[in-house]
Formats: structure tokens, sequence, C-alpha cells
């Protein structure tokens, strides 16, 4: 039993590794080529290659576009977020955490962004079952998550020169 045991763990961390790498080429192609949605959870959206590739898909070719992040990062210098929710068709939404960065384009694959040795390292993922694990996690956080209006950054920064 313990051999079972073993056998289906090794396979089961061999099936993770062996999911497909992306480049960052390939990670802006395959969200530009969204349809109908991008659903996008990060803990701060400071993601070039997925910011290129989320302007494609909402700006340009109109797919809706949702977006969650944490509160404390959602206006960093370096966060897309501002600018992101400006474009028509999208949603974003402030959590205190995340629980991971990653990309569902379509509900029918998604992009997961690890970071190793301090590098975005991005994983395709196009097993059904675990594309609809995330949905589900998304759609349960942006329900309860506070709504974002890039109104208020406007606001704040516009009181720093009028005094």
């Amino acid at each position: 039993m313990r051999w079972l045991w073993l056998s289906l763990l090794l396979a089961t961390g061999m099936a993770q590794e062996s999911a497909p790498a992306l480049s960052e080429a390939e990670v802006t192609r395959l969200l530009a080529a969204a349809r109908s949605e991008v659903l996008l959870e990060m803990s701060v959206f400071d993601d070039r290659a997925v910011a290129e590739g989320y302007r494609v898909a909402v700006g340009e070719r109109g797919a809706r576009g949702y977006i969650l992040t944490r509160g404390d990062t959602a206006e960093i210098g370096a966060s897309y977020l501002p600018w992101a929710s400006i474009l028509s068709g999208t949603g974003a939404r402030l959590l205190a955490y995340t629980r991971g960065d990653y990309v569902v384009v379509d509900r029918q694959v998604a992009v997961i962004r690890e970071t190793r040795m301090g590098l975005p390292v991005y994983r395709l993922e196009e097993n059904p079952g675990r594309v609809a694990a995330l949905v589900r996690q998304f759609v349960d956080a942006y329900r309860v998550a506070r709504p974002y209006s890039v109104e208020g950054l406007v606001r704040r920064s516009a009181q720093k020169y009028v005094r």
C-alpha cells in the first residue's frame, strides 16, 4: 500500500513539473487571444507580459476583464492596476490577500506565475479540473472583494498639488 501511495505522490509531482513553461511573449499572445474574458489574480499586478496581453484582450478585442489584487499593493509605482481599471469592460476589486498569481483565459486555460530566483516563471495549465478550481476560487474571492476605482487615486494625487 505504501508503494502505491508513494507512486501516486511521485506521479502527481511529475505531472506538475511536466506542465509546459511559457516565455513572456507566449504569455502575452495567449492573453491577447482571449475571446470572452480574462480573470486575473495577482498579489501585485506588476507583470508587463500579463499587462500587455490584458490590454490587447480587453482594450482592443473587447473581452471582459476581471482583476483581483491586494489592497496594499494596488497603487504602488509598479502596479498596472490603475491604468488597467480604466479600460472599458474591466472590473477591479481589492482583497486583503491573494491565493496565487494566475490568469484564466476564457475559462479554458490558465497561466500560473511563480517566482524562481527573483524572476517570473510561467506555467501553462490546461487540465480542466484544475482550471475549473481556479475559476471557482476567483469567483468566490471576487464576490467578497471591495471594488476599486481609479478616481480615488486621481483625487489623492490632485490634493498633493492643491495645497
